[in-house]
């Protein structure tokens, strides 16, 4: 019996050292398992949701600690059940029952082994909570059995740096999988690092040491990344599987396709061999064995089934799983929830020509504008016609562009933009206009489109009417989209502060409908909609002296020149940022064209000694006849109400074709003449 005993402590003693530890997986982006898709990363009060819970307050004693918070479903910490937790303004999580737990109260990146940091704690080391805005937040997401508790160290400080900055992590607890991640999600101004991870006691850690944050000011999920820590011993054979590489539209047309996938492995052994699988819509698996890899511990690799290509037999929607087995011969994956990369695949009859959108946010007073719209307008000349490009003069530095405008504010606060010069293409390419390279330009291009877009515009005196006509070739089942379309400005010349400018392109003049552009439904593949805007611009032209005044568009406008405006319209997901295509239109001649054309009447044609122009409409037009070239030889400026005319003499011309136009209030009409 004695014997009996002790042979059940050697077991149950095994069985809690086997628990008394913690591994981590590499970096994964995003936030784990996307049960936490709010996209509102600020501070408490400040733009974060009111259903956060704050548990700490800004500016406490350093090393101070929360109360008590009630997880509120069973987690397991180290095979133990906890039940609460509390949070120091230090960046630490602890289950620890003691009345005062160590609390790095320095607030310095040291060891998780330090004696400064408590037993049986989740750790982000090297972030205080010193500053104003500075707090603790939690909330749970999800529902059962998944749930996920999240403690959030908010617009957090990180020690030893000054200036303004920010940084913005959080701990997040799962239920089942008793897995805990640590999530970087925001950061500005710091480019320093922490040591993050799991402490068991001071012998049994797990740790990530000097590790920098690679999020951006975002305030959303989609610069993400986290590392996940999970319990016991590491397992020798764990692929992971992350993502299929095709794109969510593919063409009939460019079957067949060939398979590949992205894995990583969270297994302690090499891969140097493996079976790799796909299925479509569930169907029988199509397998190749793959030899002479060498995937180490912690690497990522993308691999392919090169020795059957995949081809759909029609158009429509394609579930397609790739997965991997007999790892090193015959060895099974010891996760099987997370072997699989799985992807929706979409195929359309056909694709067509993706003309990319450049948003670009810039300024007068920027120095670094400048060589910025240099080389992106470089970019563009050698790829004429192929794009669409938009400038959004901005309100800093300094006192800012006199062309800002408070639509331009609202499209950089949709994009998180906190510097110029700054380029968004098709929402979600994020850089400086000096990294706009013609590699860049076709990367965007070559992304398939599957949505066409054709528009027109016309103008009169002060307005402007665009029609827009949407042909999905699949189906866009979003529930977020909107149509832009803004009028912009060719070429601005009188927009001169600091930064050596003296010209400036595509200049953005007003947003139709509103900085937020129109709500349209979810478009079906193969049904055409239309679309039409206008906009009437009010009062006299003015130049604000600088962006602390803009221009008040309820009565004043910034056009320099009515006959130099132009209409570009894109289609966005409001949600995710993708935008599916982008037209610039067209300029035709309108019905207000239409109206100039139908009060003119010009004769003889064709003509020998003089051509008359009559009008019938009041006030002052301007009447050019200009060659074939484009030289112009004679100019007028005449009253063409009824009972006018003007002669334009002819004699001494050479025999030919010319344009008689006709311009009255940046509207524009010309008419073929032949001279004998």
């Amino acid at each position: 019996m004695k014997k009996l005993l002790l042979s059940l402590l050697v077991v149950a003693f095994a069985g809690n050292t086997a628990e008394a530890q913690y591994y981590h997986l590499t970096a994964a982006s995003g936030n784990p398992n996307n049960i936490n898709q709010e996209d509102s990363e600020y501070p408490v009060g400040g733009g974060l949701p009111t259903n956060w819970t704050s548990i700490m307050a800004a500016q406490q004693t350093a090393g101070s600690y929360s109360s008590a918070q009630n997880i509120p479903f069973t987690f397991l910490f180290n095979g133990d059940t906890v039940t609460t937790y509390r949070a120091s303004n230090t960046g630490i999580v602890t289950f620890s029952q003691l009345s005062s737990p160590a609390n790095n109260s320095a607030g310095t990146a040291v060891s998780l082994s330090s004696s400064t940091v408590p037993d049986s704690s989740v750790c982000i080391l090297g972030i205080n909570g010193s500053g104003s805005n500075d707090q603790v937040a939690r909330k749970t997401f999800g529902t059962s059995p998944n749930r996920q508790e999240w403690i959030l160290f908010s617009s957090y400080s990180a020690t030893g740096t000054t200036g303004s900055h920010w940084t913005y992590w959080s701990v997040v607890l799962e239920e089942t999988t008793n897995n805990i991640y640590i999530v970087d999600q925001r950061t500005a101004g710091w480019t320093g690092t922490v040591n993050v991870g799991v402490r068991v006691d001071s012998a049994t850690t797990d740790e990530i040491s000097a590790l920098s944050s690679n999020s951006t000011n975002a305030p959303d999920r989609t610069d993400n990344t986290h590392q996940t820590f999970i319990q016991g011993t590491q397992p020798d054979y764990e692929m992971a599987g992350v993502t299929v590489n095709m794109n969510p539209f593919v063409a009939l047309t460019s079957a067949p396709f060939t398979i590949s996938a992205d894995f990583v492995n969270n297994g302690a052994a090499t891969i140097t061999g493996a079976d790799i699988n796909y299925s479509v819509n569930g169907g029988v698996a199509t397998s190749q064995t793959l030899t002479g890899l060498s995937i180490a511990s912690g690497a990522s690799t993308t691999l392919t089934n090169g020795a059957t290509v995949w081809t759909p037999s029609a158009t429509g929607t394609y579930d397609i799983k790739v997965w991997l087995s007999n790892l090193n011969g015959s060895n099974s994956d010891a996760n099987t929830s997370n072997d699989t990369a799985m992807t929706s695949v979409q195929v359309v009859s056909a694709l067509t020509t993706r003309y990319p959108l450049f948003e670009t946010f810039t300024s007068s007073t920027c120095a670094p504008c400048t060589p910025a719209n240099v080389q992106m307008e470089s970019v563009f000349d050698v790829n004429p016609g192929e794009y669409s490009s938009l400038k959004y003069q901005m309100s800093w530095p300094g006192t800012g562009d006199p062309y800002y405008t408070t639509e331009g504010g609202v499209r950089r606060s949709f994009y998180a933009i906190n510097s110029v010069p700054r380029v968004e293409i098709d929402g979600g390419w994020d850089n400086n206009g000096s990294s706009v390279t013609q590699a860049v330009f076709d990367q965007y291009q070559n992304v398939p489109a599957f949505v066409e877009m054709d528009a027109t515009f016309s103008r009169f005196s002060k307005t402007v009417e665009t029609t827009i006509e949407i042909t999905p070739l699949a189906d866009v089942t979003s529930n977020n989209l909107a149509l832009f379309a803004v009028i912009y400005s060719h070429r601005d010349t009188a927009n001169v502060k600091s930064n050596g400018e003296t010209e400036f392109i595509n200049v953005v003049k007003k947003m139709m409908p509103s900085s937020s552009g129109k709500s349209i439904a979810s478009l079906t593949s193969g049904t055409a909609v239309t679309h039409t805007l206008s906009y009437t611009f009010n009062g006299n032209y003015v130049l604000p002296p600088n962006a602390q005044s803009p221009a008040n568009l309820n009565f004043e406008h910034t056009v320099e020149d009515f006959g130099n405006l132009g209409v570009i319209a894109w289609i966005q997901d409001m949600s995710t940022k993708e935008i599916f295509q982008s037209v610039n239109a067209t300029y035709t001649i309108g019905q207000f064209e239409n109206e100039l054309a139908s009060n003119l009447n010009i004769y003889p044609n064709p003509a020998t000694d003089f051509i008359t122009v009559e009008g019938n409409f009041e006030g002052t037009a301007t009447v050019k006849l200009i060659s074939l070239l484009g030289q112009e030889i004679q100019g007028f400026e005449s009253e063409l109400s009824a009972g006018n005319s003007l002669r334009i003499p002819t004699e001494g011309l050479a025999k030919g074709s010319y344009l008689v136009v006709v311009s009255k209030e940046g509207t524009t009409h010309a008419e073929p003449v032949v001279v004998r």
